[in-house]
């Protein structure tokens, strides 16, 4: 299902017509690349006008957003070394990205997490990192963080790899979490229509500042 959102915005400085026309949810991941040029890499690909006429302004809360593009959704996340943006039409939603390393599992999800996903971490410390992405990206999707208690908000068990399960209390929120190219991706989408959503995830080499149209290439897609 292609979903579109169509308006009129200021991009670029100037009043335009605004059409979006983008199917389930698209991810970019990229390294040593400054989070605002991929951002207005992804936004510019969706929207189809040059990078340089994109504007990434922030709510109160932090959450990024595109100036004069209403519904269409933006969400960031960076690591040194690793940036992940996506992107959509669906609804509110959030990314998260973490390098995959060794970590003390046990003890970080019995100080972090609530008695029953620490429990469940002791037999399976791989999930660790894939329940702390999907909170991440939860708390960016609501607009609020980790904040209030974000990282003892509940996931579903197992943790799923596809957009096929909403988040315990939060019906319209899917939720998913994968290893891809030696990271992890958290990915929530606060939207009915998001359960069952197809996602895309490209992978680019550079993306310089004041980038061209086409400076970025994407080398694989999920």
């Amino acid at each position: 299902m292609r979903d579109a959102v169509a308006g009129k915005g200021f991009v670029g400085g100037r009043a335009r017509a605004i059409v979006v026309v983008m199917s389930g949810i698209r991810i970019w991941l990229a390294t040593a690349v400054h989070a605002a040029d991929l951002a207005r890499h992804a936004a510019a690909t969706a929207l189809g006008v040059p990078p340089q006429e994109v504007e990434i302004g922030r709510e109160p809360s932090g959450r990024p957003w595109v100036v004069g593009a209403t519904g269409l959704h933006l969400a960031i996340s960076h690591h040194p070394g690793l940036t992940a943006v996506a992107v959509t039409t669906l609804g509110p939603l959030g990314v998260d990205v973490e390098p995959v390393r060794d970590l003390p599992a046990d003890g970080l999800a019995k100080r972090w997490f609530s008695p029953a996903e620490a429990d469940w971490v002791v037999g399976h410390p791989a999930d660790f990192l894939l329940l702390w992405t999907q909170k991440e990206a939860v708390g960016k999707a609501l607009g609020v963080g980790l904040r209030g208690g974000g990282l003892r908000r509940p996931m579903p068990l197992p943790p799923a790899s596809t957009l096929t399960v909403t988040v315990p209390g939060l019906p319209s929120m899917a939720v998913a979490a994968w290893t891809r190219d030696g990271s992890v991706l958290g990915l929530a989408c606060d939207a009915a229509a998001a359960l069952g959503a197809p996602v895309t995830v490209s992978t680019f080499a550079h993306v310089p500042s004041g980038e061209g149209e086409n400076a970025a290439r994407p080398r694989s897609s999920r």
